[in-house]
């Protein structure tokens, strides 16, 4: 389905939708700026609409005029609501492409940070990650959603934030977001302790989690992926819904500037900083990519970030500061 035509929104779908339809569509005015020229309805119709003197009547009076003309005039609809930047209702119905992003607060940011580990001639400070967490609780808040920051946790630690983050997911939270930053070998993230946390065993908690259940969920992984002594077992991510972007490739590490923070995240903050009116996930990875080849390059390294999804359908990120 292309967002700027070939819509067919039934009256039966339209009429699901009243409630946030009314709550959300805030500037009236702006809509029907586009919506009479369109055709979608008409001079009187703006009238009629207008000489109501409660808000939310103006808007469900506006609705039952639609609603008269769909499925027909979707296409002018879904403009109106497009250039008039009531994008809450353009994307409740355009759902069957995009999960919808309905609720204020569209959810948690979980943002695991380890700085210092305790064996320091294995595993040393990771300076300049402070820039990471600063620039992504920046974005992620104009995204809507909350940031609950970890620093410096075991991998016991950040197994237990994990899962606890997955059983307080809410029917009121949109979408679930993590960042894991830290030291990494193939399939594994390091805990301040030195131990592993692998990613089936994150995976298993993702896949367990009833709340988490057909909820889109982005996972960004800033880790080296190393080479390990240790046997690698098959470790993966592969639960529904599930987008995961990795900073570097297996066998291959991730670099960092100690002043400016991480190539992945610098790179990941540019594209969607650049994006942020309509931050397409899925479409914006191969841009993350080039962006990250680009850091590399002047910095004379070599770095390959890429991605894994089983999203069923798109994730639409939209800034509103």
């Amino acid at each position: 389905m292309n967002n700027e035509q070939g819509h067919k929104i039934s009256q039966q779908r339209f009429m699901q939708i009243r409630v946030d339809f009314v709550k959300h569509v805030d500037d009236i005015r702006s809509f029907l700026d586009y919506a009479v020229p369109s055709g979608l309805l008409t001079k009187a119709h703006e009238n009629r609409i207008m000489s109501e003197r409660n808000p939310d009547d103006q808007t469900r009076q506006l609705h039952d005029y639609i609603y008269k003309k769909l499925p027909y005039d979707s296409d002018k609809l879904m403009s109106a609501l497009k250039e008039s930047k009531h994008f809450k209702i353009f994307d409740l119905l355009d759902e069957v492409t995009v999960y919808p992003m309905k609720n204020k607060q569209h959810g948690r940011v979980v943002l695991i940070n380890n700085l210092e580990f305790d064996d320091e001639s294995t595993y040393k400070k990771r300076l300049g990650s402070e820039k990471d967490v600063e620039g992504i609780t920046e974005l992620f808040k104009a995204f809507n959603f909350d940031i609950r920051p970890h620093s410096n946790k075991t991998a016991e630690e950040m197994r237990r934030i994990i899962e606890e983050a997955a059983s307080e997911s809410t029917a009121s939270e949109d979408c679930f977001v993590m960042f894991l930053m830290s030291h990494g070998t193939v399939g594994n993230i390091i805990g301040t302790d030195g131990k592993e946390l692998s990613y089936s065993t994150i995976n298993t908690i993702l896949e367990d989690s009833p709340q988490l259940k057909d909820k889109p969920k982005l996972i960004y992984v800033n880790t080296c992926q190393a080479s390990s002594e240790k046997e690698v077992v098959e470790q993966y991510f592969g639960v529904a819904d599930l987008h995961v972007t990795f900073a570097t490739v297996p066998e291959n590490f991730a670099y960092r500037s100690k002043k400016k923070g991480s190539l992945f995240i610098i790179s990941l903050l540019k594209v969607y900083e650049n994006n942020k009116s309509k931050c397409d996930i899925s479409s914006l990875s191969v841009k993350i990519n080039a962006q990250v080849s680009k850091e590399c390059n002047e910095i004379s390294k070599d770095q390959v970030s890429s991605c894994h999804s089983t999203l069923k359908r798109n994730v639409i990120l939209r800034a509103t500061d």
